[in-house]
């Protein structure tokens, strides 16, 4: 399925941000639940540490994701270095459906493709701009708006007024990434307020696929019941 069809169906998504560019990764999270898997490329992971790879180092890894599962796959196509515009056209025949990147490093041939578009603000944000993310382009909108130095931290009541107040302003499908050390018991609480999915990544699941497993399988669970 492309992530087209996934915003057009009523379902609460799980995204799962893979912490290595790996096929074991996607694996472990498709099999446990996962509605889409991203990867990254060009990049270098605020929480891991981790510098993720060119497109050029990571294609044949889609190609055999693709192959195995034929899943829904998104990309962060870099952040100061950015995949070019033909990289971006390969992206889009070899699978991946959806990207994912901050609009503050988008230039602007990314919305010269297919690929639905999911704009990301970051903590610099003024909240007038959620409103003109549909006016880009945007299909829909990370909301990463957490500083930082806060990152890992419990979710607070602010948290929730600071989220609520992008969701209504944006009018579009919103995505929350674990950015805090959100709890699967915090699920309810966050679709309440209006988000359509969440994108768990390593400050949640951690780096050990076994444990990542598990905690992809916990959200799923939440999620869907």
């Amino acid at each position: 399925m492309i992530f087209s069809q996934l915003l057009k169906s009523e379902r609460k998504l799980l995204i799962v941000s893979l912490p290595e560019n790996t096929f074991e990764f996607a694996r472990a999270a498709l099999e446990n639940g996962a509605d889409a898997v991203k990867l990254h490329v060009n990049v270098k992971h605020r929480v891991t540490g981790k510098l993720h790879a060119t497109w050029d180092g990571i294609r044949e890894t889609v190609g055999r994701i693709k192959s195995e599962f034929d899943p829904c796959m998104g990309i962060v196509p870099g952040a100061e270095n950015m995949s070019g515009a033909g990289e971006i056209e390969e992206m889009e025949k070899s699978g991946i459906s959806f990207f994912d990147v901050y609009v503050d490093y988008a230039p602007l041939y990314l919305l010269r493709n297919g690929m639905s578009k999911m704009l990301a603000l970051n903590y610099t944000y003024d909240p007038s701009m959620a409103g003109n993310m549909k006016s880009l382009g945007a299909d829909c909108v990370e909301v990463s708006t957490v500083n930082p130095e806060k990152y890992g931290s419990p979710l607070t009541l602010m948290d929730l007024l600071r989220y609520r107040e992008v969701i209504e302003r944006a009018g579009l499908p919103c995505f929350l990434p674990t950015q805090k050390k959100v709890m699967p018991e915090e699920v309810k609480e966050l679709f309440e307020i209006g988000f359509r999915g969440l994108i768990i990544g390593p400050i949640v699941t951690g780096t050990d696929i076994k444990s990542f497993s598990s905690v992809v399988k916990s959200f799923s669970e939440v999620i869907r019941y």
